[in-house]
Formats: structure tokens, sequence, C-alpha cells
């Protein structure tokens, strides 16, 4: 049966009544009042078991309760908000079975087998029971001396159920709802009310595995803490506070696990009439009473404090009052319900990309694992080519050193460079003929010099004596002393052209020796490139070393891991580790070879040398003209002696 639905109770409640309807209601709260100091009463309705609170019966054709009870159908129909508005100011001990009965309507609950046809099967989920019937009616204050009364019909009530419905099966939270029941009525009766709350109370979508309904209450519980509380939900946040820590209980066992009976009974009323509204009404506002408790405490504090819930069955009245001055809205609480249905339902989306992820990702993994199980052996093999191909680069380098070494040997062997001693000779011989050459060009300047004053002398004399005898004999001293001196100068001229002769001769002898340098420095740096080229191969071929070590280490790591395959695997293990080991002495051989073969490329420092003492005679040489024509003439003939010895050459 669907819960009843009407506008909350609140004070102004009594103005929505009849003045007849008031007056029964105050006639009810009078009898109410005076059943409940009596507490000696202890009766019997249709055989059920009263609790030791029961009133004493009375006739029910005075009583409001009678009326609802013998009409009912009528009341159901018309007096919806009454019906609520009693149930709420509290049901009779006496007639709470009835009440309940005719809020669940058990006999039209339809189940697929007899209560009795139940109980003579066996459930998987009986140790269970039991096991948990041993712990719980020996604490609870519901059973309490009552554990031998109770157990056998609570075991057959909850075995019946999980048989019938084996997808929710047994949930711990039914055992108080089951024995309030049977505090109440009989087994079997028990049983078909708690059906019909399974099926028509949303309890059955609480106690589902995946617990979906149940977050949804506590997501719509933590939402009403946010807004009429926002201090303590503060306060919830900050500690780390979960409402799911103590709510959930509320919610699977309708406040009986946390309220004494005489408060958890009411609320049980309302929630046969209402549903699950009274649980948020009573949740709120006990976290309302409690709230400046609340917040001076830590997590372990707060859960004491909610689980300690005494002083509130002194006075159920004020209970249920101030669960109804509580803000509930049903249009919020349904828009609540849609906002964790799409979370729910993102989340949901979520899990399973997740899923198709994971799934996706063990199947790549399997395929993985296939792939390397096959590869294992093939890899083995490339290695093996591979240090193949590098023991023949190795060989192909190792070769084409030893070539340029043996050529670098034959060309100091076929060069005849010229030695110290040579050149300070032919500097030596430079240095005199240039002595000599500046000597016989100041002895040339000084004749002139003399030709020219006697030149002049003879032009004064033949202005002034002309035609004497005299002047005759002094003309003849005079072109004697001026081809004695032209003799001279000519002499002079002679040797200065021989200075000059010997001088290019030793100048075009020092140019063949800088072109025979020039060309052996050349060789000697086209050789170094190569030596570079070649030491870049062998660092190449190391790297490539090195390369195959990583992958070799990688193959006998995961070898190691297939003892299958151990004794194939360590023999090419050994015999890789062989050809390493025989390459890495060729490239420890290779490398003293690269140091032997830098060490000619010092011998230019003698060609060095000599050049620089060329071009200070080339310098010298130059400050006359003739000398500069001289160069350019000896640069000539080099460069064509150059062409020609490398036209031998080829």
């Amino acid at each position: 049966m669907d819960s009843l639905t009407v506008p909350s109770l609140c004070p102004s409640m009594g103005s929505q009544l009849s003045v007849d309807e008031m007056k029964l209601l105050a006639k009810l709260e009078e009898q109410n009042r005076l059943l409940e100091t009596d507490s000696k009463s202890l009766c019997s309705v249709n055989g059920v078991l009263q609790s030791p609170t029961s009133p004493k019966s009375f006739s029910f054709e005075d009583d409001i309760w009678g009326n609802l009870i013998k009409e009912w159908d009528d009341w159901r129909k018309r007096k919806v908000g009454q019906i609520k508005v009693l149930i709420r100011r509290g049901v009779p001990a006496h007639l709470r079975p009835i009440v309940w009965q005719l809020l669940c309507d058990p006999q039209n609950v339809v189940v697929q087998q007899k209560y009795s046809d139940l109980l003579k099967s066996s459930s998987p989920s009986e140790p269970l029971i039991l096991r948990d019937l041993t712990r719980i009616l020996t604490q609870h204050q519901l059973f309490h001396n009552k554990v031998a009364t109770y157990q056998k019909s609570l075991f057959n009530v909850l075995k019946a159920y999980s048989i019938l419905d084996r997808e929710i099966g047994y949930c711990q939270g039914s055992v108080f709802i089951v024995g309030l029941l049977l505090t109440q009525m009989a087994e079997e009766e028990a049983f078909y009310i708690f059906v019909r709350l399974m099926k028509d109370f949303r309890m059955r979508d609480l106690y589902r595995s995946n617990m979906v309904e149940l977050r949804c209450c506590i997501y719509q519980f933590e939402a009403m803490i946010k807004d009429q509380l926002p201090e303590l939900y503060s306060h919830f946040q900050t500690q780390g506070f979960h409402t799911s820590m103590f709510s959930s209980s509320w919610f699977l066992n309708i406040l009986l696990s946390s309220l004494q009976i005489r408060a958890a009974i009411r609320i049980f009323d309302i929630f046969m009439c209402e549903g699950l509204e009274i649980v948020f009404r009573v949740g709120l506002a006990i976290l309302h009473m409690k709230q400046t408790e609340l917040i001076k405490l830590d997590v372990e504090g707060m859960m004491n404090c909610l689980q300690n819930l005494e002083s509130w069955d002194s006075d159920p009245d004020g209970m249920i009052e101030a669960a109804y001055q509580i803000q509930y809205n049903p249009s919020r609480m349904k828009q609540l319900r849609q906002e964790y249905v799409s979370i729910k339902t993102k989340d949901l989306k979520e899990q399973e990309e997740l899923n198709e992820l994971s799934s996706e990702n063990k199947h790549l993994k399997q395929r993985l694992a296939l792939l390397e199980k096959r590869c294992s052996e093939k890899l083995v093999s490339q290695l093996k080519k591979e240090l193949e191909k590098t023991w023949l680069n190795t060989d192909r380098s190792q070769s084409a050193l030893k070539e340029m070494q043996t050529n670098i040997l034959q060309i100091e062997e076929s060069s005849t460079v010229p030695n110290e001693d040579n050149v300070m000779y032919l500097q030596t011989e430079m240095i005199s003929c240039r002595l000599q050459e500046a000597e016989a060009l100041t002895e040339l300047k000084v004749l002139k010099q003399h030709i020219k004053d006697l030149e002049k002398k003879w032009q004064s004399q033949q202005v002034h004596c002309g035609g004497q005898q005299k002047t005759s004999n002094t003309q003849n001293e005079l072109q004697v002393e001026l081809l004695s001196t032209r003799l001279k100068e000519t002499l002079i001229q002679t040797t200065l052209k021989e200075s000059r002769h010997r001088l290019m001769r030793l100048q075009t002898e020092n140019k063949i020796y800088s072109n025979q340098l020039n060309r052996i420095e050349a060789h000697v740096k086209s050789q170094q490139d190569l030596l570079q080229e070649l030491t870049s191969q062998n660092q190449d071929l190391c790297s490539q070393l090195q390369q195959s070590r990583q992958q070799f280490s990688t193959v006998q790591y995961k070898r190691k891991e297939k003892p299958d395959k151990e004794a194939e695997s360590m023999t090419n293990i050994a015999v890789l580790q062989k050809q390493i080991k025989e390459l890495q002495i060729q490239i420890q051989s290779l490398s003293k070879h690269n140091t032997s073969f830098s060490q000619p490329a010092l011998r230019p420092s003698t060609s060095a040398s000599l050049k620089h003492r060329a071009c200070v005679a080339r310098l010298e040489l130059g400050d006359t003209e003739e000398g500069r024509a001289q160069q350019s003439s000896v640069a000539e003939h080099n460069s064509a002696a150059q062409q020609a010895g490398l036209e031998s050459r080829e």
C-alpha cells in the first residue's frame, strides 16, 4: 500500500477540522493521558500479545478510534488528514496491531508460496541470521528478557523472507523491524506485514546490495542539513564526518536501533502511515536539538552523542512535535532525488567507461604477453645479427685505419723535409747577401755623388779657363779620375747583380721548401680529418655495442622469468657475452691505434719555424722595387713547380 500523503502537521491544524472532530480529538487525548498512567493493564486483542504498557480496553462505539476502525474504508478515502493527525497524536497500544494491519492490508499481499511452505525450505542465510540473533537479542532493549519468546519466531520470519526474495535475502537491519512486529502480532501476520513493508514502503530498495536507494536518502538528508543547519554541516565537513556514518542505520531500521522503545514505536506508527518522511524529520530534529553540543565535539564524540538518544524516550510527544516543525518540502526532495539520479547516472557512465578501458587494457596486456612470448626467440636472433653487423663494421674500420696508417708512414718516408741545419744555412747566406748588397748600394751612391761633383768642377773649369794649357791638363786629370770612378761603379754594379742573382736563387729554394711544407701540412690535416671520422665511427660502434648490451640485459632478464627455456637462453647469453668481450678487445686496440695516429700531427712545428723565417726574408727583400719584381717572378716559378708536382703525384 502506498503511504498516505497529507500536509505536514502544524499548530494551525486544528483550524482545518470541524467542531465535532475537535471534540473527539480532545476526548482521545484525555483518554490517552489516563491510559499512559496505568502501567498494570495487560490484555490480548484477537489473540495477540500486548506490551506491558497497554491500556485498558474501552468501547469502540464511544471512541473515535473505534469509529475509524469500523469505517476504515470511508476514512481512508475521505479523511486521510484526520488519520494522519490521529496517528501523530498516538495510536492506543491495545489498538496498534489492528491499526497496523489496516494500514498495511496484509490479507491482500500476493506471495508465490505460503508462509508454512516457505518454512519447510532451507535458506543459505540461516547461519548469518542465527549469528545476528544471538548478538542482537541479548543486547537490544526491544528484546530485553524476551530472547526465548522471540528468537524462534524471529528466525522463522527472516528465513522465510530470505527464501521468498532471494535477490535481497537477509539484511541485518530487518531484525529490528520484524522484532517490533512480533511484539504486536502473530508470526504469520508479522511476515505478511513485513512483505508489504518491503514491497510498498521502499524498504526493499534500501536493502539492495548496490545501496542506491540508501545513498539517495543519505544524499537528500545531507542536503537538508546543509540547507537548515549550515553551521553543523560546516563542522561535519571540517571534521570529515560524513552523514552516512550515523544516518544509514536510521533509514535501514527506522530509528529502532537508536531510540528507546516508547519513542521508536511512535515513529514506526507514523512510518506505517506516511513512509520514510518521518525518518528525515526526526533525524533532522535530533541534529537540531544536539547542534550546540555536536559543534564542540570531534568525530568520536559526535558518534557517541548521536548514539545516546535516551533523553527523547521521556517525551515522545515533544519529539513528534519537534519533528513536524522541521521544514520538509516534497518538491525539494524530488529535486534532490533527480540530482542524485543524474549524478549516479554520470558515475555509472564513467564506471562503464572505466570498466571498458580496464577490460581493453587487460586484453592489450594479454596480447602484449603473447607477442612478447612470440618475439622472445626472435629477439636473440636479431641481437646476433646486430652483433655480426657491428663485428663487420669494426673490421672495416680497423682495416681502413691500418691502411691510412700505412699511407702516412709511406708519405713520411718518401717526403724530404728540410732539416734545421739547411734552413739555418739558407738564412745565414741570405743575411750576408743582403749586407753585401747594402754595402754595394752605399758605395754606388757615393760614387754617383762624386761623379756629379767632378762634372760640376769640369764645367766650371771650362768656363773660366777655356783655351789655356793648364786647363787641358786639369781636364785630362779629371777625365782620368772620372773614368776610374765609372770603372769602380761598373765593378760595384756587377757585384750587386751577382748578389741579387744569388739572393734570387736562395729565395727560389726557400719558396720550394715552403710549398713542400704546405703540401705536407695539407696532407697531415686531411689525415687528421680522416682520423676524426674514424674516431666518430668508433664512438658509433661503442654506442651500438652499449645498445646491444642493454638489449642483451633485457633479454637476459626476460629469459630468467621463463625457466622452461633457461638452458637455451644461457647458451645464447654465453655466446653473446663472448662476442661482446671480443668486440671490447678490438675497440681497445682501435683506441690504441687512434692514439698512435694522432702523434704525427705534432711534426709541423719545424715547418712552421721555417715558414716564419721565409716570411722574414720576403719582407726584407720587399723593401726595394727590384726585390718586389724578383718576388713576383719567384712566385710564378713556384706556382709552376707546384702544379708540376701535383701532376706528377696524380
